[in-house]
């Protein structure tokens, strides 16, 4: 990144810290020591993984410059901005750095790792210094301090900072990419977890149902946040999740929805709703974490198959496997290539001898279908009628892989083409 990026993307992330630091302020409504909602701790866990350790000054400094702004516009007491902002931006980084100690990755379960110990450890650690201060010089009580804090970080961490890791690092593919069918499938369900939180915990909605069916329907944003997971992947579950935060920490805290129906004080309705946040959060990064290291296995094993079949076309071999009880045939390598049929024409074991030279056909049935007698098999060598109006002759290199009662389970092999002359003996290949 060069210093033109470095100076537009430091007063960017001191904007969205202001932005969603004033925005938590509004859904908490007045506090005396912590708020409930403190979704900042997810913007600041976000770009410290995403920046170098070397830029963390002028991140922290900026993260500084935006807290203290937004003391200033809400009238705080600046020497306690001061103190709140070394905590946790301070504990921030020190997480994160604990988490680059590690083998650490932006993606798969190695990111939710280290988004679980980043979240922790700042939340655990910020909420003890923040509540200590206040239990030691204001006689706050620590322990409800406490847990309301690490609560806040926490579930902030788990909400932020996945979208802005995740869309931090998005670049639109040129070609492949998703189905349609998954993506359009997908936006429909995102579109679902809109209109099923604004049903459930909207107090406008036209029918009213009790409270127990209101929470019982809690479940099915949840349902679809887990679809949108599935179908758009990491990035498209996490903005799921963000939209399902939005709706239900501001109906929670204008007082609609069944969190709020049952609480004994707003602050006791927050604590619920990010619990029922944390959880949604959670489930969306195991799943798109395991359908992310799913693909990757497919793409390895695609890689490495196509690394096979270009080795052996580039060495003029096929690789097969023949069940000796139903005659089958699974090749590697293009058949189509070697021959001039479609897979599907040698798919069996008549297919193949079908097109043996009559002289040979015997003995490459018999090679294929004896039992084993427990020696090393040598190579055969023998001519196919193929291609269509030539003569190829190939060498056979098999063996046969044996069930527990030493019976023939599989016959695996691989054929060399030797050589390859038309019917009129001129050579053709």
């Amino acid at each position: 990144m060069n210093l033109s990026n470095r100076i537009v993307t430091l007063p960017l992330w001191a904007v969205l810290y202001f932005v969603f630091g004033y925005a938590s302020h509004k859904i908490n409504g007045p506090f005396a020591a912590t708020g409930y909602i403190w979704l900042p701790a997810g913007v600041s866990v976000a770009a410290f993984m995403l920046a170098p350790a070397r830029r963390w000054l002028g991140l922290g400094l900026a993260f500084l410059a935006a807290q203290m702004l937004l003391g200033v516009v809400e009238g705080r007491d600046a020497f306690r901005m001061l103190l709140f902002s070394l905590d946790e931006i301070g504990f921030a980084a020190l997480a994160v750095a604990l988490v680059h100690m590690m083998q650490f990755s932006l993606e798969g379960l190695a990111f939710l790792r280290g988004l679980l110990l980043a979240g922790v450890v700042s939340s655990v650690g910020g909420a003890v210094f923040g509540a200590g201060w206040f239990w030691l010089f204001m006689d706050v009580p620590f322990w409800s301090t406490a847990k309301v804090w690490a609560a806040a970080d926490f579930v902030g961490v788990l909400i932020v900072t996945p979208v802005l890791a995740g869309w931090a690092r998005f670049s639109a593919a040129r070609s492949g990419g998703r189905r349609r069918g998954e993506f359009v499938f997908g936006i429909l369900a995102l579109l679902a977890v809109l209109i099923t939180a604004a049903a459930v915990f909207d107090g406008t909605r036209v029918v009213r149902l009790s409270l127990d069916v209101s929470y019982a329907l809690t479940y099915i944003p949840l349902f679809f946040t887990a679809i949108v997971a599935l179908l758009l992947g990491g990035r498209g579950g996490s903005i799921a999740v963000a939209l399902l935060s939005a709706l239900v920490l501001v109906n929670t805290a204008q007082g609609d929805g069944p969190f709020a129906d049952t609480a004994v004080y707003h602050g006791y309705s927050l604590l619920v709703a990010q619990l029922y946040l944390a959880v949604a959060a959670l489930l969306t990064l195991l799943i798109s974490t395991l359908s992310t290291a799913r693909q990757q296995l497919h793409e390895q094993a695609a890689s490495r198959q196509n690394d096979v079949e270009l080795a052996l076309a580039a060495s003029g071999q096929l690789v097969y496997n023949l069940d000796p009880h139903s005659g089958r045939l699974r090749w590697s390598g293009s058949v189509e290539r070697a021959f001039g049929l479609p897979e599907a024409s040698l798919a069996t074991l008549d297919d193949v001898l079908a097109r043996v030279h009559p002289d040979d056909r015997a003995e490459v049935r018999r090679r294929w279908l004896r039992e084993s007698d427990g020696e090393a098999r040598g190579d055969l060598t023998f001519r196919l009628m193929l291609p269509a109006g030539a003569v190829t002759t190939v060498v056979d290199m098999s063996g046969p892989l044996l069930d527990g009662d030493d019976s023939v389970a599989l016959i695996a092999g691989a054929w060399r083409i030797a050589s390859s002359h038309d019917t009129e003996g001129r050579r053709a290949a």
